[in-house]
């Protein structure tokens, strides 16, 4: 039997996958957006919205491509460690932006291309200072534990929050709700195929892997609703946002991930975050959805 370690033998195959997985999930938010927009319920009757949504076969199309994304997902973390793998989560949103104005018959603007380059550029500096060779997915049960506990407090307050707010503000509240579902879902799911390989099981790994098959239905059930009241780019870009920071901060502070380069190289990785999140607040402002938004606020003008 191979020992653990060597399930991550393999970053150049994680990375592949990490793409594929990229493309499926870019796949799956314009179809998703796609059945959310065309619903035409922006009401807060949930449950005629999503009655809506489940009678849209296109709706169905993202759902699968989303559980194909998130299985080969699933094997590129178990190839790789988390602060490499999860930083390539990020261009599913740049893979949607050309499927997204295709379903909607528009053109992809210069500036959303402009944004989307500034967020490559901050995502290529990520992935280079990050460990191509991670710890093994060992974890104590208590630090599960934790995590899966500050996760459930921290995505209530983000559910009681977003009631409270207008139609925009909601949809990014939420749409961050569906980014902590998903980067606590990536961060746990190496040390739950870790512990599964080693066995006997223990309270944190079972907390652990209930969570992670809760967690990924919640956030998907966020991040229609986001759409909704969002559009794709608050949406997909809110929750591409959330998503690797919350993974990379499990990996750092609990599985014993580091970034290259020592302090120095945790010191770039802050400035590449800083560029990435740049680019992706630039690309929400650039997008129709925003735009339409200002218009709005901006009321009929005389002539």
């Amino acid at each position: 039997m191979r020992p653990p370690s060597a399930v991550e033998a393999h970053p150049v195959l994680a990375i592949g996958l990490a793409l594929c997985s990229a493309f499926l999930y870019a796949l799956a938010a314009a179809l998703q957006r796609l059945a959310a927009g065309r619903t035409g319920d922006r009401s807060h009757d949930g449950r005629a919205f999503f009655g809506a949504l489940v009678r849209q076969p296109v709706w169905w199309g993202g759902v699968g491509s989303m559980a194909a994304g998130a299985g080969v997902h699933v094997v590129a973390l178990g190839l790789g460690s988390v602060t490499l793998v999860q930083p390539l989560g990020v261009l599913a949103l740049v893979l949607a932006l050309p499927l997204d104005a295709r379903f909607e018959r528009r053109v992809v603007t210069r500036a959303e291309w402009a944004a989307a380059a500034v967020l490559v550029a901050g995502l290529g500096g990520l992935l280079a200072l990050a460990p191509h060779h991670g710890e093994g997915g060992a974890a104590p049960p208590t630090g599960l534990v934790a995590v899966v506990v500050a996760a459930a407090v921290v995505l209530a307050l983000l559910v009681t929050t977003s009631a409270r707010l207008r139609t925009a503000s909601r949809a990014v509240c939420r749409a961050a709700g569906a980014g902590l579902c998903a980067g606590t879902t990536s961060g746990l799911v190496r040390p739950v195929l870790h512990g599964l390989h080693r066995g006997p099981f223990d309270a944190g790994l079972v907390t652990a892997g209930v969570a992670v098959l809760v967690l990924p239905v919640l956030g998907l059930l966020l991040l229609q609703t986001a759409y909704r009241d969002g559009g794709l780019d608050a949406g997909l870009a809110t929750q591409t946002t959330i998503d690797p920071v919350v993974a990379g901060t499990i990996g750092i502070a609990v599985l014993g991930e580091r970034f290259t380069g020592g302090p120095g190289g945790a010191v770039l990785a802050a400035a590449c975050a800083v560029v990435t999140v740049a680019g992706l607040v630039w690309l929400i402002r650039s997008g129709p959805g925003a735009v339409t938004s200002r218009a709005a606020a901006a009321g009929p003008t005389s002539c």
